[in-house]
């Protein structure tokens, strides 16, 4: 990352936080060329430290991360999330809509994205204390849960697309699944697996739900597991046109 305390009002930093390691990114926007952004610096975590630990580290090893930067986008990965039509959101209830798909969790917080394209609102939890951190440390950051940046990329594909698309993105223990019609929204949830072959099951389940078509539609795979070359390899028995993107596609639409 070629950014110093001196020039890094000029780049716009993107974050992604996950239990299994932090993304960062960086985009000048006076550079035509995205050099800076197209391989993400990776950091480890060590997973006998909370999140909050872990940042408090990166934080103590990282000293750009202690720089001014133009904007700061942080993505927040969690499969905590509910998405509400937004003709039928209310500011004041969305503590009481998150709870009716969840069970509560101490020191949380519920916090939402409105996302104006899709007439929609993405509810999710996070830590109230992680929150809170993350705004002392980037007092003018956005912050938005993955879900979000699914589907504004989704979205911002689906511009382009005579067919339906679906948006597989896996994580270790869960998938994220998301299609969208023309800008219509068709789903958007998470499931909880860890194997090739659930995986394979709940994207072909949602996928005949949605009545989408083999030899048509659209799948795009994340990549960002050694076994995702073995679920292509599956699904591509049962799909036509699949897709590998970016595994750091939310980290892209962030800061583009």
């Amino acid at each position: 990352m070629q950014v110093t305390g001196s020039n890094s009002n000029q780049y716009i930093l993107s974050i992604r936080f996950s239990a299994d390691g932090f993304y960062f990114a960086l985009l000048n926007p006076k550079v035509k060329e995205k050099s800076d952004s197209s391989t993400p610096y990776i950091y480890k975590v060590d997973e006998s430290l909370s999140f909050t630990a872990n940042l408090k580290r990166a934080v103590d090893e990282l000293e750009w991360l202690s720089y001014k930067y133009k904007a700061v986008h942080i993505i927040i990965t969690t499969p905590r999330f509910t998405i509400v039509p937004l003709d039928y959101f209310e500011d004041e209830h969305a503590e009481s809509i998150f709870y009716h798909n969840f069970p509560s969790i101490d020191n949380e917080v519920v916090e939402y994205n409105i996302i104006q394209k899709n007439d929609a609102v993405v509810l999710y939890g996070i830590d109230k204390v992680l929150l809170t951190m993350l705004y002392n440390l980037f007092p003018e950051a956005q912050v938005k849960v993955q879900a979000t940046s699914l589907i504004e990329h989704l979205t911002s594909q689906n511009n382009h697309a005579s067919q339906q698309q679906m948006l597989c993105l896996m994580a270790k223990d869960n998938i994220i699944l998301a299609a969208m019609d023309h800008h219509n929204l068709l789903i958007c949830n998470s499931f909880n697996c860890t194997q090739t072959s659930d995986r394979l099951y709940y994207i072909l389940h949602c996928w005949k739900q949605l009545g989408m078509d083999q030899l048509n539609d659209e799948l795009l795979l994340a990549k960002h597991l050694d076994e995702t070359d073995e679920l292509k390899q599956e699904l591509g028995r049962y799909i036509s046109h699949i897709t590998p993107i970016s595994p750091y596609f939310d980290l892209e639409t962030a800061i583009s």
